[in-house]
């Protein structure tokens, strides 16, 4: 919104206290919080820039205005240099303005290039924007600087009139303004970048793309928009906030692609390629070759309810919705109407709702709710009708042809649309463009104005039209009449798609429909509202059905976890020519584990003081434990046993069985495992303190394996502890529980509902990530729990050190036998 800017004539033809000389001429435009003008000095020929901001749109602290010219100390070539900062009075005395004064570049502003010149943005023009930025992020990096307001307003397109290649370059402006000025749109520099990127690549013509063009264009799209450039949990991906890293990919792009058209019968080029779903792109074939029907969950997934589907990142859920959608079905010809039981819709938030609604808050006015479900709303019809036209052409066409022009007719009256007047109006095609089109813009430029009380905002759909749309549409046809929509809706999760917008939006997707469910993916229980902007809280097993992957592969059987793996990287071995194994077990072999036997292994070998040649963790069951549906660590642990074996060329040498001893299993899972600890470390925000928390708890869980004796058997078996078990209902500080939510957002812990403490309470039990328990050297054992009284939960989540100090055993306890707690209340 524009606000306060004063009439631009009052600038024309003045000047500026510090640069007399140097008269406004052209105003080149404007932006929400001030005019941008070019000023000339005509006796030395030299143009400055001269950003006019009203002082009404400035915080009332004037000093922050140093902070625009901290680009002086960036030494990028992008960067344009800030050369002052001058108060300015309009001759309207009541207008009082500030005046950045920075270097002036000819050029257009990178929005408006895109508009004006669209058909000049192609790869080439793409890929040298995003390494000037990469250059310009790891610069900032070095020195704890942000730019703050990357936008594509503030990047300018320059094309220098003598140079002898007339190669584009880009310069950034604007650097801190975004301090003084108010309101971002995206939380930081990578979210930014990630935004005009998707921008630009919505320039070029996907269906122009050819070869190496075409798989930069998959690699630019869904890696670095999809995930790298928005990715903030740097566990997840080691290339997150790391310009340094994603330089070097995108430099290897061309060599990847030769490799790989090296190697027409496998897109794999090691079994370890594409341990996320993301970084499969379009390509269903091989999504279909990696992808396995043994995921555990897989039949409540696919259940006819609404559910939450939850857990770690890397647990499938993005495999498994993409797999069970009809697109999906259609590429990999799985889609023979007797196996169709439903029209799955993939939909994935973080590459089109998140760009579309960043930092999202409920306006104060009714009728605004309605402009992100609209958005919605004809985003997902506009995909339904889309594959339902490519399907039913396929084996419906008859029953298509005469039904067509008949449910469009319906549906543009339903939509209360005029119809275009030409003879394709009857045509799916045509209503589907108007969908995806015109009325997706107009919602998302619609939201900009929302709170403005004056702005009219008339014809934007509610949660009912997207029922009845699907209703007619199920219909009208007889091959979807026993076939309900699933919107499978991934990466709806906090704080990506924020918790107002969940509220505003879950109006829609909890609501129960015998013709649609809603399924949502999100990375942890926390990352989900519950409610609806109307106040409704919704209910799990009345409203929708919760799955946590990763709580389901903790408490299953362990067989069915090793069902599944086995055949997950079975499927990857086999998709590498001429691999020197074929199997999970052949490469790992088979450990039959006792977890009683090794806790009292590890107490021995700590007494004896020898642990050089532990061989706990080892053998196919050990990776099956360790899996809490963070399938892609699981994949990249195995592919850390190989490399640190010797690779593949040793693995072809020998002959043995399992090929990686099981002494250098057990090294490689426990440097994995401490890798992991330091990711946690890396986290933004409180990342050190998460890590002090699980160290404590890891540490005292260890002291209890070897100086306490488990209640729960007859014989002296050791206290095995992998979770916490509260002792009554929790209730805890604002505080503690942020820090709670952050361990489960993350899954450093994974809850579990449906624990039931000695007093008769239900109240939630949380695990341990299995992936950390060889770091401190415990079991797998889900028979003990540390049992904890609020009072200690709080000290561990806000001081965990005193509660390592004050809990930790050192030595044999010494207690009355029939006291119920080893630490009673103090």
């Amino acid at each position: 919104m524009r606000k306060n800017l004063p009439p631009i004539e009052l600038f024309l033809g003045k000047t500026i206290e510090r640069f007399p000389n140097h008269v406004i001429q052209e105003h080149i435009g404007s932006g929400n919080n001030g005019h941008l003008f070019r000023a000339f000095d005509q006796s030395t020929a030299s143009k400055l820039a001269f950003k006019v901001v009203p002082l009404d749109n400035l915080p009332e602290d004037e000093n922050n205005l140093n902070e625009a010219k901290k680009a002086n100390l960036l030494e990028h070539a992008s960067v344009i240099e800030c050369i002052d900062v001058v108060p300015y009075r309009c001759s309207d005395v009541s207008i009082k303005c500030v005046v950045f004064v920075c270097k002036y570049v000819e050029g257009k502003n990178l929005r408006d290039y895109m508009q004006q010149c669209r058909t000049d943005v192609n790869l080439s023009f793409v890929e040298t924007f995003l390494r000037t930025m990469l250059e310009l992020l790891y610069e900032l990096k070095q020195l704890g600087y942000s730019h703050g307001d990357l936008h594509a307003g503030n990047v300018l397109v320059a094309k220098p009139k003598f140079d002898i290649y007339e190669r584009t370059t880009f310069r950034v402006t604007d650097f801190g303004v975004r301090e003084l000025t108010g309101h971002v749109t995206h939380a930081d520099d990578y979210q930014h970048v990630a935004d005009i990127l998707r921008q630009l690549l919505e320039c070029v013509e996907y269906r122009d793309c050819e070869g190496q063009y075409r798989y930069v264009y998959n690699i630019l799209r869904n890696e670095f928009v999809g995930r790298h450039l928005i990715e903030t949990d740097t566990i997840a991906d080691p290339l997150a906030r790391n310009p340094r890293a994603l330089m070097d990919k995108l430099n290897s792009l061309g060599d990847q692609y030769v490799v790989e058209k090296k190697n027409p019968h496998s897109r794999l080029v090691t079994p370890f390629d594409y341990p996320n779903c993301e970084q499969i792109g379009n390509s269903h074939l091989l999504l279909k070759n990696l992808y396995s029907d043994r995921l555990l969950g897989l039949s409540d997934i696919q259940a006819r309810s609404n559910l939450v589907l939850t857990g770690p990142r890397g647990c499938g859920k993005t495999t498994v919705f993409r797999a069970l959608s009809l697109e999906y079905l259609v590429s990999t010809n799985g889609d023979n109407p007797n196996d169709v039981k439903y029209i799955g819709i993939y939909y994935r938030c973080h590459d089109d709702l998140y760009f579309s609604f960043p930092r999202y808050k409920c306006p104060e006015r009714a009728e605004a709710l309605d402009v992100p479900m609209h958005f919605l709303t004809v985003t997902l019809l506009a995909i339904a009708l889309e594959q339902i036209g490519t399907w039913s052409k396929k084996h419906f066409s008859d029953e298509l042809k005469k039904k067509e022009k008949t449910l469009v007719s319906e549906l543009w009256e339903l939509f209360e649309w005029s119809p275009p007047d030409n003879p394709s109006a009857g045509q799916l095609a045509n209503l589907v463009n108007r969908l995806k089109g015109k009325e997706r813009k107009r919602a998302v430029n619609k939201q900009r104005f929302v709170h403005v009380p004056t702005e009219p905002i008339e014809g934007y759909f509610g949660p009912r039209i997207m029922l009845e749309a699907c209703r007619l549409i199920r219909s009208k046809f007889s091959f979807l009449r026993d076939r309900p929509f699933y919107f499978l809706i991934d990466d709806y999760s906090h704080p990506k798609i924020t918790n107002e917008l969940q509220a505003n939006l879950n109006r829609l997707l909890m609501c129960r429909s015998p013709d649609v469910f809603f399924k949502l993916s999100t990375e942890s229980p926390v990352s989900f509202a519950r409610n609806d902007v109307d106040g409704k809280q919704f209910v799990e097993t009345r409203e929708y059905d919760l799955l946590n992957l990763g709580l389901r592969y903790i408490t299953s059987d362990s067989e069915q976890t090793l069902e599944f793996l086995a055949d997950l990287f079975n499927r990857r071995f086999q998709e590498v020519q001429n691999y020197p194994v074929q199997t999970l077990k052949q490469l790992l072999g088979s450990k039959q584990r006792n977890e009683n036997a090794m806790a009292r292994a590890f107490r021995q070998r700590e007494e004896d003081n020898k642990r050089e040649n532990e061989d706990n963790y080892a053998g196919c069951e050990t990776i099956a434990a360790m899996c809490s549906g963070d399938i892609h660590y699981i994949i990249r642990l195995v592919a850390r046993m190989i490399e640190e074996y010797g690779g593949d060329d040793r693995l072809r040498n020998s002959n043995a069985m399992p090929r990686i001893p099981w002494r250098q299993q057990h090294k490689s899972v426990r440097a994995a495992a401490g890798s992991f600890m330091d990711s946690i470390r890396t986290l933004p925000g409180n990342g050190q303190h998460l890590t002090e928390v699980v160290t404590a708890f890891g540490n005292v869980a260890h002291s209890y394996l070897r100086y306490e004796t488990s209640t729960n058997e007859a014989n002296t078996t050791p206290h095995q502890a992998s979770r916490i078990e509260p002792y009554e209902s929790l209730h805890i500080s604002d505080e503690a529980q942020e820090i709670l939510n952050e361990l489960l957002r993350y899954s450093v812990l994974i809850e579990d509902p449906r624990g039931k403490s000695m007093r008769g309470k239900v109240v939630p039990r949380f695990y341990l990530r299995r992936y950390l328990i060889p770091h401190f050297r415990l079991t797998f054992s889900r028979r003990d729990s540390l049992r904890l009284e609020n009072n200690q939960i709080e000290i561990l989540l806000r001081n965990p050190q005193e509660f390592e100090a004050s809990m930790k055993l050192d030595s044999w306890p010494r207690r009355d036998p029939n006291q119920e707690r080893l630490f009673p209340d103090e």
